[in-house]
């Protein structure tokens, strides 16, 4: 366990010796167990074996910082992690080499860690620690155990990945799909930080919806730093969305059966707050490219369903990664400028028919 200044810098030298694409990270959070996760633990990994970082023993994780703006390293399903490292350090590693998506171009069906750990080394990773609080100190042996055992058989397998994927012609496509995939882990951490209320299922809904979103939303966050608990124990997105929804319809809300007394006069007393608001205060409608529909939009949409379930069938692979449904409307109403916004991969295969 390295958890002071002098261990961190003998890690770092350690880890700026390895060659580039020969390291491995995970993380461990809190976020089942606190209002505002916090990155918990770093699980780190290369051909020496295997260290665990305490970033909560170490005050300046400068070191880590520095290491991670130049390193290209190996992550599985790399999308939340993205989004904490960005949280706790403000940056992510030069490139991000993901296994799951390198299984998903290869046709795997089942890509989760562990499905993959399996499948190469027969061996089923222990699942007793998923849900652990891993911000409790001194960590547990079987945790650490845990911990290590999400890294320990990745870099084996990214060479077995790897191998498959060059034998397939698929490496090219890697590579653009992980550049791709860092690219928009930016964007969505930045677009998640402007408007954090606007959650998934609101997209439809009207200016007086979203106030009522927004306000609903900003009572739960309020709710549960008081417990100091994760949002979710409040109440669930799907509870926000349907009282936003009646409240933007002029139907009357009530909190749930199970708050106590207190909890539900700050939630009437919410929702009073958005009725007195001004139709001048509510959000602003998401602003959205608007096209009008082609006249053979339907045709050309059939074309290219079929041309891209045609490669996916051949190729053994998900249809949604050559292109997803909004793709490929988007390439059935403007041709060329659908296209362009096509991985090169992608592209390529589609106009290969």
């Amino acid at each position: 366990m390295i958890a002071d200044a002098e261990s961190l810098f003998d890690w770092k030298q350690r880890a700026s010796r390895q060659p580039q694409g020969r390291t491995v990270l995970d993380l461990e959070a809190d976020s089942l167990h606190r209002h505002r996760e916090k990155l918990c633990l770093i699980q780190y990994g290369d051909a020496d074996g295997v260290e665990i970082i305490d970033p909560l023993a170490i005050e300046d994780m400068s070191l880590f910082s520095l290491w991670m703006e130049e390193a290209e390293v190996w992550m599985h399903g790399a999308d939340y992690d993205m989004s904490l490292l960005q949280q706790t350090f403000g940056l992510l590693p030069h490139m991000i080499l993901d296994t799951q998506i390198a299984a998903r171009l290869l046709g795997f069906r089942q890509f989760g860690l562990a499905a993959l750990v399996e499948h190469f080394y027969g061996v089923t990773l222990s699942k007793n620690n998923q849900k652990a609080d891993w911000g409790r100190r001194p960590i547990p042996p079987a945790m650490q155990e845990y911990a290590q055992g999400d890294v320990k058989y990745m870099l084996g397998m990214a060479d077995k990945l790897v191998a498959q994927l060059q034998e397939l012609g698929r490496y090219e496509w890697f590579l653009e799909s992980c550049a791709t995939n860092l690219k928009h882990g930016y964007e969505r951490f930045r677009s998640a930080a402007q408007d954090p209320w606007r959650i998934k299922g609101s997209g439809k809904f009207e200016p007086r919806g979203l106030a009522a979103l927004r306000a609903l939303w900003t009572w739960r966050d309020k709710e549960a730093a008081l417990m100091d608990k994760p949002s979710f124990m409040v109440c669930s997105n799907n509870d926000l969305l349907r009282w936003s929804l009646a409240l933007q319809e002029f139907r009357t809300v009530s909190p749930l059966h199970g708050f106590h007394n207190h909890r539900a006069a700050r939630f009437r007393k919410a929702v009073e707050h958005f009725q007195l608001l001004d139709e001048e205060e509510y959000p602003a409608l998401p602003k959205k490219e608007r096209h009008e529909q082609a006249p053979d939009f339907d045709v050309k949409l059939a074309h290219w369903s079929a041309i891209r379930n045609t490669l996916a069938e051949e190729l053994n692979l998900e249809g949604s990664l050559i292109a997803s449904r909004a793709q490929l409307e988007s390439i059935s109403n403007h041709e060329e400028e659908g296209l362009n916004r096509l991985m090169v991969w992608q592209r390529n295969l589609l106009l290969r028919q």
